[in-house]
């Protein structure tokens, strides 16, 4: 009996913010993989904000899904055959699988060996991986926080927000979280140690821009912006002079068919004014400094620097329901979904190598500031 991949189909372009209607469900045949491809079992998918700009039918910094395609998706998966030289069977691998049970991939380079001595696997998806990696080095390089200075996180309490604000604390700085409810905010200030978090669900521009002065009365010196849209609009007159936004995300604006109707207050005169240094930060253009990352990354979550929450949710069928809850901000925490569990006895990886770039001693500052270039 051939086997079958369960996955969720893309079937329709949003007009407005995405719905079900989008996905429809599918099975399909397994083939057998041809010559220098190699077969993996996926085990976790990712549910990201990001994956909305996919669905838009317009440039964008990540390849468009294609109605009838798989859609798009991240996660964690493991190499059951190989007919790639450069691939091993075993090997646990994190990179673009798709919302599917299976996944057929040629370019052993399309995906990334992770070594769960390190970290175990979900880490991957949220601290030690793209989500961890995406606020360490857009704090870093763009955002460039100093001892005493307030960074402002909107959707603090997402999986991205979290690790920003954790790893803005871990540097000295004032946090202020802008979260959906008042619920939320407490919930951030508890489990993320944020000084302060207001929330922006039913609140003009106006009323949003005032509870932000009030949460933040020295101004704001770095802005990380997940949403984009009206919350970002209120937050303009609250930064201090030579200000630096890092633009993460586009929740915000996420109802939107075509980002070209996002409307709004032209930020040029405050910009200019202030000084402001504001810049788009995409993780794909630090492939090659991830390693460096993911070591100190790893490093804090061992030693309860920095945490995360975690919600998942089990089975190929549940990938939709996951999607949404994550895209209304629903989510306790890193959405993800669990398809299978990994088989540990034919992961090649020395894990022990991963444990010991963790260890106590191990210099671990010093290794990741070399492989990152300096940070």
């Amino acid at each position: 009996m051939q086997q079958t991949n369960k996955g969720v189909r893309f079937v329709k372009r949003p007009l407005e913010k995405p719905d079900v209607s989008v996905f429809a469900m599918q099975e399909r045949a397994l083939n057998p993989i041809g010559q220098g491809q190699y077969l993996m079992r996926n085990i976790y998918l990712s549910m990201d904000p990001a994956l909305v700009g996919r669905m838009r039918d317009e440039d964008n910094y990540a390849d468009k899904v294609n109605l009838g395609d798989t859609m798009h998706a991240y996660g964690i998966a493991q190499v059951i055959q190989s007919k790639n030289q450069a691939v091993k069977v075993g090997e646990i691998r994190l990179g673009r699988i798709d919302m599917q049970e299976y996944s057929i991939l040629s370019d052993a380079s399309a995906s990334t060996v992770i070594n769960l001595g390190l970290a175990d696997a979900n880490w991957y998806l949220s601290a030690v991986g793209i989500t961890g990696a995406t606020a360490y080095f857009a704090l870093n390089e763009i955002g460039k926080p100093q001892v005493g200075e307030t960074v402002l996180v909107s959707s603090g309490g997402s999986s991205v927000g979290s690790l920003a604000g954790q790893i803005a604390k871990q540097m000295g700085c004032i946090t202020v979280a802008i979260v959906s409810t008042d619920e939320k905010a407490k919930q951030v200030k508890q489990d993320f140690a944020y000084d302060q978090a207001i929330s922006y669900r039913g609140k003009s521009i106006d009323q949003l821009s005032a509870d932000i002065q009030k949460a933040c009365p020295q101004g704001v010196d770095v802005y990380f912006d997940n949403t984009s849209g009206d919350i970002s609009e209120a937050v303009l007159d609250q930064l201090n002079q030579n200000a630096r936004i890092a633009v993460v995300g586009r929740l915000g604006i996420s109802h939107l068919a075509n980002s070209h109707d996002d409307i709004g207050r032209r930020d040029h005169n405050i910009l200019l004014t202030k000084r402001v240094k504001k810049q788009g930060f995409v993780i794909l253009d630090y492939q090659d400094r991830m390693k460096g990352a993911l070591i100190r990354l790893a490093r804090w979550v061992k030693e309860g620097q920095i945490t995360g929450l975690e919600d998942r949710m089990q089975g190929i069928d549940a990938v939709p329901d996951a999607f949404f809850k994550m895209l209304d901000g629903k989510s306790t925490g890193k959405q993800i979904v669990q398809l299978a569990e990994i088989n540990d006895m034919i992961d090649p990886a020395p894990r022990w190598l991963g444990r010991l770039m963790i260890a106590k001693y191990f210099p671990t500052r010093w290794l990741a500031r070399r492989l990152t270039g300096g940070i």
